[in-house]
């Protein structure tokens, strides 16, 4: 009897386990969620390289910003704080990340600082890139949660190479930084390509 009994609180054990998994797996930061999506990716680009060791290190990357997945004209707090904890992981990882913000001189602004990085295509430094990889991708947002999905293009052929999701509980915090009245939110109309890409050997 006892023994049954036994198997029968494990059993349930079990069970509950497996059901609070997925929750444990949600409920993460955003600097988790960027890299396990980070990780996923350079873990399928290894395996297509037919390399045995990752991090793969010494390609050239450029990071871009998520994007609505309704709406590619639409860009939050959110999504921009997504595309740097990814450039920040690939950066430590061996890749050669690119910033193709960066200004072609230090700008001065009074009450603001000295700044480098800047998104008006006149004050780039560079709008010609030699690059191989580009990782971009859109985000969706559910009542309670929303889904970064990221992909790792070819520059040259825009192929996908590797593909990852990640998945953030929508927290007070980061829904102060989706909402649409938040003043970082942004809608981009009427624009064209600001940078040019090219392969890199």
């Amino acid at each position: 009897m006892k023994s049954k009994t036994y198997s029968f609180h494990m059993a349930l054990g079990l069970l509950v386990l497996a059901l609070l998994l997925p929750l444990a797996a949600a409920a993460q930061s955003l600097p988790q969620a960027a890299s396990q999506v980070a990780t996923s990716i350079d873990k399928q680009l290894a395996e297509r390289l037919g390399m045995f060791e990752t991090p793969v290190k010494g390609y050239s990357l450029v990071v871009t910003t998520p994007v609505d997945v309704n709406d590619f004209e639409m860009a939050n707090p959110l999504a921009r704080q997504m595309s740097e904890e990814l450039a920040a992981w690939f950066v430590q990882a061996g890749y050669k990340v690119q910033e193709i913000r960066k200004s072609r001189g230090v700008m001065f602004a009074p009450r603001k600082g000295e700044i480098m990085l800047t998104r008006k295509q006149r004050l780039l430094a560079n709008e010609n890139l030699r690059t191989t990889l580009m990782l971009s991708g859109t985000y969706t947002q559910t009542p309670n949660h929303v889904r970064f999905n990221i992909r790792l293009l070819h520059a040259p052929t825009n192929e996908v190479l590797a593909m990852a999701s990640g998945t953030l509980p929508l927290t007070q915090e980061l829904r102060a930084l989706l909402a649409s009245g938040y003043a970082g939110n942004t809608r981009v109309t009427g624009y064209s390509p600001s940078v040019n890409t090219s392969l890199q050997y």
